[in-house]
C-alpha cells in the first residue's frame, strides 16, 4: 500500500488556496447543520403550536356549557332571595325541594405542559408564549373560582327540604348566597378576559367540539322538584351531592 506524504507548499499563494478550501468547506458544514437545525425546530415549534391551540379550543368549546347554565344560576338567585323576602316579611316560607348547583367545566392543559417541560414552547415568540400562558392562567384560575362557588351552593343547599328554617340556617344561606353570587361574578369577570386574550391568537372554541352534558339543565329545575325525580331526570351516574 502507498503512503503519499503531505505535499509542501510553495509559496503564500499555494497556502492562501489550500486555506480557503478548507474554510469553505468548514462554514459549507456549518451552515447546512444549521439549516436542518432550523428546519428541525421549526417542525417542533408548529407542532407544539398546533396542539396547544387545540387544546385552547377545546377548553373554551367546554366553557359554553358554563353560558348555558348562567341564566338558570341568576334564576336560582333571584328565587332564593324571594324565600328570605316572605320569612322577612313575615310570610308563609315556601319550602325548596332542590336547589341543584352550576355544575363543574372541566379543562386540560396536558399538551401546554408537555410542550413546556419538553422546551417546545420556548421555540415559539415570545408574544405567542405570553398570549397562549394568559389563557392558561385564566383558565387555572377558572378552576379554583369553580371550586369556591360549589362551597357556597354547597352551603346554599341547606335549606333543602327544610320546612321551618331557623333564624341561624337564614343567617347562613343569606351569608351563603352572597359568597355564591361574588364567586358567579367572578367568574364572569374571569371568563370575560380569558375570551379575550384567547381571540387575539384567534382561539374562540368551536361549540361543534362542546359534548352535550346530560346535566346541563339539572340546576334549572323547579325548586319544589322531587329529590328522586331529579336523579330521574339527570341520570347522574355518581349520583347528586
Amino acid at each position: 500500500m502507498d503512503i503519499h506524504k503531505p505535499k509542501p507548499w510553495h509559496g503564500l499563494r499555494e497556502f492562501l488556496k489550500e486555506y480557503l478550501i478548507i474554510v469553505v468547506g468548514v462554514l459549507t458544514a456549518l451552515g447546512a447543520e444549521a439549516v436542518v437545525q432550523g428546519l428541525h425546530e421549526r417542525r417542533l415549534s408548529a407542532e407544539a403550536r398546533e396542539a396547544v391551540r387545540a387544546e385552547i379550543n377545546l377548553d373554551l368549546a367546554s366553557l359554553h356549557q358554563r353560558d348555558e347554565w348562567e341564566h338558570c344560576v341568576a334564576d336560582r338567585f333571584v328565587q332564593i332571595e324571594a324565600a328570605l323576602a316572605d320569612v322577612d316579611a313575615g310570610r308563609p316560607y315556601r319550602p325548596m325541594t332542590y336547589i341543584g348547583r352550576p355544575n363543574g367545566v372541566q379543562f386540560y392543559s396536558q399538551r401546554w405542559e408537555a410542550a413546556t417541560s419538553g422546551g417546545r414552547t420556548s421555540l415559539l415568540s415570545s408574544d405567542e408564549q405570553l398570549d397562549f400562558a394568559r389563557v392558561y392562567a385564566g383558565l387555572r384560575t377558572f378552576g379554583d373560582r369553580q371550586q369556591t362557588e360549589s362551597d357556597a351552593w354547597g352551603r346554599l343547599r341547606a335549606l333543602e327540604g327544610v320546612t321551618n328554617p331557623s333564624s341561624e340556617t337564614i343567617a347562613l344561606t343569606r351569608q351563603a348566597l352572597s359568597e355564591a353570587r361574588q364567586a358567579d361574578y367572578n367568574i364572569r369577570r374571569l371568563l370575560l378576559g380569558t375570551r379575550g386574550y384567547a381571540a387575539k391568537i384567534g382561539i374562540s372554541g368551536d361549540a361543534k367540539l362542546m359534548e352535550v352534558n346530560h346535566r346541563m339543565a339539572s340546576v334549572c329545575l323547579p325548586t319544589s322538584t322531587r329529590r328522586q325525580d331529579v336523579m330521574a331526570l339527570t341520570k347522574d351516574a355518581v349520583g347528586d351531592p
